[in-house]
């Protein structure tokens, strides 16, 4: 892959990511959901997200030299679940497979650290599927830190 550009993603750009959501969803790997529940989470979770005032939020696209989609990254203004100060939080980063491992996720989270920063926000924050150690492994690269663990047990009948 040669050229990576980056630009501010446009209303053209939703199907695109909303095909995204099946990739997300097939690698959550929870046994206790069905990945047809976990895919109607993803665009339930994408819909409200997308739906957020624009002064709110920030989509970006990475796209080739040939303008053909990468992957896309969401941001939105949040808060800080500790000091209650405002911070930003990406909803949502996906690429696709035949873009994996060139470097499209990195220039993409970039843009998203860009956009908070522009906001003056001091910390930025995300949430990640525990049995995705791949995507898990990127975010450790890029300096994200555990800061919370949430725990599920299915119950028996």
């Amino acid at each position: 892959m040669t050229a990576i550009r980056i630009r501010a993603a446009t209303d053209e750009d939703r199907e695109f990511m909303f095909d995204q959501a099946a990739r997300l969803a097939s690698v959550a790997a929870l046994p206790w959901h069905a990945e047809r529940d976990v895919m109607t989470f993803q665009h339930r979770y994408m819909t409200a997200a997308f739906a957020r005032p624009a002064s709110e939020t920030a989509g970006f696209i990475a796209e080739d030299e040939a303008s053909q989609r990468l992957g896309f990254v969401h941001a939105e203004a949040s808060t800080d679940s500790v000091t209650l100060e405002a911070c930003a939080y990406v909803t949502v980063l996906a690429v696709t497979e035949a873009a994996e491992g060139h470097g499209v996720a990195t220039r993409l989270m970039q843009a998203a650290e860009d956009w908070a920063r522009r906001q003056g926000f001091r910390l930025i924050c995300l949430d990640v599927f525990a049995n995705n150690r791949r995507a898990r492994a990127f975010y450790a690269r890029q300096g994200y830190q555990d800061d919370s663990l949430r725990l599920t047990k299915p119950l028996s009948d």
